[in-house]
């Protein structure tokens, strides 16, 4: 029985998907939640897995080459009675297309993460020749499509940055009522941020094609570093949610990446990323635009500090942002009056 595969809609871009590598060969038997082939967007690299059980018999799409959603890539010879997965790839909030192509169920994630090249690496036994520090570490592709497009980044966008500190403590009291809950730092920042664009609407636009285009997806994301592979979470309608429930929808995003769950995995857009290394004992530090966004906001570590009030010094809880901005979408006014707005709702928890 023939069964034609087709490039499955990864909901990351419009773009047509480049296909990297074939992890089977022609005439090769594969099983149904394998992954066969490895791809790139213009926003990550994944691998794409089988939606099927049956022998591999004719690749379409070569590496190298690109295809849309929808098209045909390859053809199986597959057994009568041999089950394909058809779910779609629409997120549970949306209505799924009638035509969405298959993907395959999510498998158990193995160590090295979601990528099969690093789970090559992490599951390679230890010998003299890997037990000590390689000479040369070569990335994996997903590691090579960040660094594309990080310096992508850096070299197309005019950056400008702008640094301040907030009182921390009113959150550090918001998270001591919670307990027993788990209430996450970011919870805090990501609703602020997103408050603050109600008032500050330009920082929910992109600069494209010589015009700026709002971002319609209404969500902040979170930058999530899972097992060595760097995610963005993207927080839905987070300006009407409260730190508790953004909490909950974190840990709940963090548990689905680490099940390589494609709900979680599949990349969704956002307005501003929050990105915290207060956990990595990092005072400040200088993110980069994660586009098409135009703004990050980097969060330091909360520390007690001298503060000078009514001519006298007292020692505050405080924490240190850094606003990374792109200078064609906001002014430096502008974005100092947003950081503004976002230091003000994170002081009136």
């Amino acid at each position: 029985m023939r069964f034609e595969m087709k490039m499955p809609d990864l909901a990351t871009t419009d773009s047509p998907v480049r296909v990297i590598r074939w992890m089977a060969a022609p005439g090769q038997t594969v099983r149904r939640g394998e992954p066969l082939l490895e791809v790139e967007t213009d926003k990550a690299t994944m691998d794409v897995e089988s939606v099927v059980s049956g022998v591999l018999g004719e690749i379409l799409t070569a590496p190298g080459q690109t295809a849309a959603a929808g098209e045909l890539i390859a053809i199986f010879e597959v057994a009568g009675s041999a089950a394909v997965d058809r779910p779609t790839t629409a997120p549970p909030s949306a209505t799924p297309a009638a035509s969405a192509a298959p993907i395959a169920p999510p498998a158990a994630r193995k160590p090295g993460g979601m990528f099969a090249r690093n789970r090559e690496v992490a599951a390679a036994p230890a010998t003299p020749e890997n037990a000590a520090s390689p000479r040369v570490i070569p990335l994996s592709a997903a590691g090579r499509t960040a660094a594309r497009r990080l310096q992508e980044s850096k070299q197309t966008i005019p950056h400008f940055y702008l640094q301040t500190s907030v009182n921390a403590e009113p959150m550090i009291a918001r998270r001591a009522a919670a307990a027993p809950q788990k209430l996450l730092w970011d919870a805090f920042f990501v609703h602020a941020v997103a408050k603050a664009i109600q008032k500050f609407e330009r920082m929910a636009y992109r600069f494209e094609g010589e015009q700026l285009i709002k971002q319609e997806a209404d969500a902040v994301g979170v930058a999530v570093d899972i097992d060595g592979e760097l995610y963005v979470t993207p927080i839905a309608a987070p300006a009407g949610k409260t730190p508790e429930q953004i909490s909950d929808e974190l840990q709940a995003a963090v548990r689905g990446l680490r099940a390589a769950d494609p709900q979680f995995t599949r990349l969704r857009p956002a307005r501003v990323t929050v990105s915290n290394l207060g956990g990595c004992n990092v005072e400040s530090f200088i993110p980069i635009v994660n586009p098409p966004e135009s703004a990050i906001l980097g969060v330091g570590k909360i520390a007690p500090r001298a503060v000078v009030r009514d001519m006298g010094v007292s020692v505050q809880q405080r924490a240190t942002l850094t606003l990374s901005v792109d200078h064609r979408v906001a002014s430096g006014r502008y974005a100092g009056d947003f950081l503004g707005a976002i230091v003000q709702e994170l002081e009136s928890f």
